[in-house]
C-alpha cells in the first residue's frame, strides 16, 4: 500500500507544521482501480495509452502505460524491475510505470471501475470495522510492533457485475467520501481479478483486504 500526494501532503502539515487534519470517519470508502488491458500478455498488439497490470522483478503488481504502441515480446522475463517511473522497451511496445501518476491522481492512471451499479463499499473508520496492528480481527487500539497493518473485519461488497466486460481489477483504493472526494491510499492486489457479465459481485472476505505501509 502506498500513500497519494494528497494524504502525504496531509500528513506532513499535521505532523510537523500544526495544521489540523480532520480524517474522513462516516464516508471512508474503498473502491476498485482498473486496467484497460488486464495482465501483460506476451506477443500482444498494445494502442497508445493502453494500462497493464503484472508483477515486476520487485514481486509487487505495479501499473503500467503504454507510451509507445507495439508488440510486446514473446516473454516478460526481466523485462520490468519495478522502479517508479521506469521506461521498458518490450518487444516494439514502450510501457512507462505509473505509481508516480497513481500518488498524484493523474487522469489515465486512476482509472475506478464504473460497470453497472458499481459501488465503493463504505466503512466508517472505526476499531470495530479496521483490525489493530497486533493482529487480523482485533478490535482494540493498535499496539502491534512490526509493519503497520490492518485489515478489514468485515466482508466488503462493491455491487452488481457489468452488463459487459470483462474488466481488469489490479488495485482497491480508499477515498474520503462515497464518491468523488479525494483518494488517499492505493493498494495493489497480489493477483489482477477479471471480472465478467455475470459474475457475483466483487468482495473482500473479513481480513483479506490487507493494507500496510510501503510508502
Amino acid at each position: 500500500m502506498f500513500y497519494t500526494t494528497y494524504l502525504a501532503n496531509k500528513i506532513v502539515d499535521w505532523l510537523h507544521r500544526a495544521q489540523a487534519y480532520t480524517p474522513a470517519t462516516t464516508g471512508f470508502s474503498v473502491g476498485l482501480l482498473t486496467s484497460t488491458k488486464g495482465p501483460r500478455g506476451n506477443s500482444t498488439v498494445y494502442a497508445l495509452n493502453d494500462t497493464i497490470s503484472l508483477t515486476a522483478n520487485d514481486s509487487k503488481t505495479h501499473l503500467y502505460k503504454c507510451t509507445t504502441a507495439g508488440t510486446s515480446a514473446a516473454a516478460q522475463s526481466t523485462l520490468y524491475p519495478g522502479v517508479a517511473s521506469e521506461v521498458i522497451t518490450d518487444g516494439t511496445a514502450v510501457f512507462t510505470e505509473q505509481t508516480a501518476a497513481l500518488r498524484a491522481g493523474i487522469g489515465g492512471a486512476v482509472v475506478e471501475a464504473a460497470w453497472t451499479n458499481y459501488a465503493r463499499s463504505n466503512t466508517a473508520a472505526s476499531l470495530a470495522n479496521w483490525a489493530g496492528t497486533q493482529s487480523a480481527g482485533s478490535t482494540a487500539a493498535s499496539s502491534g510492533t512490526g509493519i503497520p497493518t490492518t485489515s478489514n473485519n468485515g466482508t466488503l461488497t462493491f455491487g452488481t457485475t457489468p452488463g459487459s466486460g470483462p474488466s481488469y481489477v489490479w488495485a482497491s483504493a480508499t477515498f474520503d467520501a462515497a464518491s468523488a472526494g479525494n483518494m488517499l491510499e492505493i493498494d495493489p492486489l497480489t493477483t489482477v481479478k477479471t471480472v465478467n457479465s455475470g459474475d457475483a459481485a466483487p468482495t473482500f472476505a473479513a481480513g483479506a483486504l490487507v493494507l500496510s505501509i510501503d510508502n
